[in-house]
């Protein structure tokens, strides 16, 4: 009987003892699994100005200048190229309406002694280093030029220069267009310029873009190779009201 009422007690403060002992312990927080991180897909760099993918601009020469056509030329032939710049825009920069027409034959009014001078200059510029095929090299050569100054993507900004050039000419007394050509000139290229040194970012940045997708590919970069001989030159032409668009414009 005793040893009956003695079990009867020690089970209860078994019991006890084992619930205090559960009691003591802590509960450990497992951390669910993370979530993964869904990463933004790295868009695709597109050319600046609307141009087109597989372009080629002019490489920067050994005095980190663009190679263009506009380099490296004597005084009448950077005055002769100053005048076909504000020729394209006279037939291309229909934003302003007239005004770059307009611009362009006040210019050949104004300056048509200055202009007819550097024409006969670069002539025979012409006639010394090409001798019988001056001419032709003249139209050539030509096409260079204006096709330099069309280019798409950046005429906006050329119109813009072109007003302000145009303007600053015809405000220039005749004996001071020569020294003015080389800054009219450099302003009318800039845009061009800059175009090129944008799409020079691009074709870094989508070599990049493709490296990281494992498709390595090198920018496409055009080899220019222009010399002194590369000098353009056409007649002074005024660009009548009715004139269709064209990059080619020569005198009768």
């Amino acid at each position: 009987m005793r040893a009956s009422i003695r079990h009867l007690l020690l089970c209860p403060l078994g019991g006890i003892a084992l619930l205090s002992g559960c009691a003591g312990q802590r509960e450990v927080a497992v951390a669910p699994p993370p979530v993964p991180v869904r990463t933004q897909p790295v868009p695709q760099p597109l050319p600046p100005m609307g141009a087109t993918a597989t372009m080629q601009i002019p490489p920067v020469g050994a005095d980190g200048q663009r190679v263009t056509p506009n380099r490296d030329l004597s005084g009448p032939a950077t005055l002769w190229h100053m005048r076909m710049a504000l020729n394209v825009a006279a037939l291309s920069c229909q934003e302003s309406g007239d005004a770059a027409r307009l611009q362009y034959n006040a210019l050949l009014a104004r300056h048509r002694a200055t202009l007819t001078r550097a024409n006969a200059q670069v002539e025979g510029e012409y006639r010394a280093q090409f001798g019988g095929g001056a001419i032709a090299q003249r139209e050539r050569l030509n096409t260079i030029v204006y096709n330099f100054f069309a280019l798409p993507p950046a005429q906006a900004g050329f119109c813009a220069e072109a007003a302000r050039v145009g303007a600053a000419v015809n405000s220039l007394p005749a004996d001071q267009l020569l020294a003015y050509a080389p800054t009219g000139l450099a302003a009318l290229e800039k845009p061009f310029t800059d175009f090129f040194d944008a799409y020079a970012r691009y074709q870094t940045e989508l070599a990049a873009w493709r490296s990281g997708r494992t498709l390595a590919m090198a920018p496409v970069v055009l080899e220019v190779r222009l010399s002194r001989a590369e000098l353009i030159a056409d007649d002074g032409v005024t660009v009548p009201k009715a004139a269709l668009p064209r990059l080619l414009a020569r005198a009768d």
